[in-house]
């Protein structure tokens, strides 16, 4: 290839330099798909087992006429009501939603309930990296491959209870507890009752 100008070599230059240039983490990617909470029970079986005991799993079953009545007062919401087809509830009562996981479409339990990808993001493009616990710069992979930590800053707690679309969003935030503490982000698999 013969280059005639200067202009053309500083360009081909910079071609050749941003070939090189690595693009953010998960720029031009699909978002990774949802597998279920199984995938995660075989290697965390204790924070599985105390998950399955949270308000994050029962997050679906909460949405059930007469079920935490005093809450729904709380919130304005009528006690009688079943929310569990109303589809603002959603983003904050189930995993994936429209997003591989739960869709009114195909509602399969296993979607039901705020799961492990809720707040680590889909597994698909993860897990395997996730179980190479030897892997060289396994930490920067996982989160190329759309592995999210629940703190970063600010816990991803906050998407839902400080959302304001919630019919809590009128709700002191640190009445129950810190949600920007990364003390409570590193044991949220078991909640405190509320109050």
């Amino acid at each position: 290839m013969k280059v005639n100008t200067v202009s053309e070599v500083y360009r081909w230059i910079a071609v050749a330099v941003l070939a090189f240039i690595p693009l953010p983490s998960g720029a031009y990617a699909e978002k990774p798909e949802y597998i279920g909470n199984e995938s995660c029970k075989k290697c965390h079986e204790k924070l599985f087992a105390s998950w399955e005991k949270s308000v994050h799993a029962q997050a679906f079953v909460l949405l059930k006429p007469k079920v935490r009545g005093k809450h729904k007062e709380e919130a304005k919401l009528k006690i009688d009501t079943d929310y569990q087809g109303d589809k603002s509830c959603m983003p904050c009562h189930v995993t994936g939603l429209d997003n591989g996981g739960f869709s009114f479409d195909d509602p399969k339990d296993e979607w039901k309930g705020i799961g492990c990808e809720e707040c680590h993001g889909g597994a698909e493009k993860w897990l395997a990296i996730h179980d190479r616990k030897s892997l060289k710069r396994r930490e920067r992979k996982l989160k190329q491959a759309g592995l999210i930590q629940p703190f970063d800053g600010q816990t991803v707690c906050l998407r839902c209870h400080g959302n304001q679309n919630s019919p809590y969003k009128y709700r002191d935030l640190e009445r129950d507890r810190d949600w920007t503490s990364m003390e409570f982000a590193e044991s949220y698999h078991i909640l405190p009752e509320p109050k």
